[in-house]
């Protein structure tokens, strides 16, 4: 899976698709553009470089563990859990919850156990 990073710095306007090795543990550039047309890292400085790959650390790390707020992330998204909304709840007798969970795994004495 790739993602796209756009940002503008100066009077450009950079967009970046990156993702994350699983081989080499790091973040790669796919493709980028500046200004509509195509660029690659190593015609940048050494510096510049360093901090493109920190900006995409930070979007990579904002998308993986939600910092980003909900806007910028694609719109009227709530995130909050309610646990009281949001988990299953069981308003039944323990008997019927035995007969659900025997009905999903088996019976115990078909499960070895006596």
């Amino acid at each position: 899976m790739t993602y796209v990073y756009e940002y503008v710095v100066g009077n450009d306007n950079v967009k970046v698709e990156y993702c994350h090795s699983s081989i080499t543990d790091s973040i790669k550039v796919v493709d980028m553009w500046v200004n509509g047309k195509f660029h690659r890292t190593n015609w940048m400085s050494p510096e510049g470089k360093a901090k493109l790959m920190a900006r995409l650390e930070a979007d990579m790390e904002d998308r993986m563990c939600g910092t980003l707020d909900d806007m910028t992330v694609g719109g009227d998204v709530d995130t909050e859990i309610d646990l009281d909304r949001d988990m299953p709840g069981f308003g039944g007798t323990m008997d019927m919850l035995e007969d659900l969970v025997d009905s999903v795994v088996g019976e115990p004495e078909f499960l070895g156990v006596k």
